[in-house]
């Protein structure tokens, strides 16, 4: 078992103006089969458009408003909504809201989890 304290967990920021800011909870180095993250997205932030290279992700808006780009439509998402996002699919989020948006991303298999342990440690 792992309890993890999302406010102690290490927390990187995307090198890129107004990105998000992520805390791993479950480690791609854990050996598990999936990686979970915290993600905090800014007021007014963004991600631009990517992929999730080998991974399935899914995202679960925890607090505030994030929309995501995909396909050429956006969806707005909150609390309540979870969104599987596909190996290859391309997507891009932004926070059109006034406060931080936080979600819970799950990553299967972890590999894209490990590309953020590039980002810089806050």
């Amino acid at each position: 078992m792992n309890i993890v304290d999302v406010a102690g967990a290490p927390a990187r920021r995307a090198p890129i103006p107004d990105g998000p800011t992520v805390r791993p909870l479950l480690a791609s180095d854990s050996g598990a089969p999936v990686a979970v993250l915290h993600v905090t997205l800014p007021a007014g932030g963004r991600l631009p458009e990517h992929d999730h290279g080998p991974s399935h992700v899914v995202l679960f808006p925890l607090q505030g408003q994030v929309r995501l780009h995909y396909d050429g439509n956006d969806h707005d998402l909150g609390p309540g909504t979870a969104t599987h996002i596909r190996v290859g699919e391309r997507v891009s989020l932004a926070n059109p809201g006034p406060d931080p948006a936080e979600l819970l991303v799950v990553a299967a298999p972890p590999d894209f989890a490990a590309a953020l342990s590039a980002w810089p440690t806050v």
